[in-house]
C-alpha cells in the first residue's frame, strides 16, 4: 500500500491516549454567577508527548507545572481555555494549531492544573 492511505494508518497508529475535552458551561444560577460546572466537547484519540515544564523563567521553581502536547486529527472543536483530561489529570489547554498538509492534525499544548 502506497500514497495517502499509507499515511494515514501511520498516523493513525501513533493515535493510543484516549483524551476527553470539556469546557466550562455558560449557564447562570439565578443571581447571575456562573455555575462551577463543566459541559462535554468531545472524546478524542491522540498522541502525548511531553514538553517538560512550563515558561523558562519559572521552569526551574516548584511552582512550575508540566506541559503536554497532544496531535489528533484535524477537528475546529477545541478551543484555548477548554479543559483537557487524560490519564487521570486535568489539564488546561493553552494552545491550538492547525497543520493542513499531507495529514491534517491539530496539535494542542495543555499545563496541568494544580489541585
Amino acid at each position: 500500500m502506497s500514497g495517502p492511505e499509507t499515511g494515514w494508518l501511520e498516523f493513525s497508529g501513533l493515535l493510543r491516549e484516549q483524551i476527553h475535552i470539556e469546557r466550562q458551561s455558560s449557564e447562570r444560577d439565578s443571581a447571575g454567577s456562573a455555575i462551577e460546572q463543566n459541559d462535554p466537547v468531545g472524546a478524542f484519540r491522540a498522541a502525548a508527548e511531553p514538553l517538560g515544564t512550563g515558561d523558562e523563567a519559572h521552569a526551574g521553581s516548584r511552582s512550575a507545572m508540566p506541559r503536554w502536547r497532544f496531535i489528533l486529527r484535524q477537528t475546529n472543536a477545541v478551543r484555548p481555555g477548554d479543559i483537557l483530561i487524560w490519564a487521570g489529570r486535568e489539564m488546561v489547554v493553552r494552545s491550538v494549531s492547525s497543520d493542513h498538509r499531507f495529514i491534517p492534525r491539530t496539535f494542542l499544548q495543555a499545563e496541568e492544573k494544580r489541585v
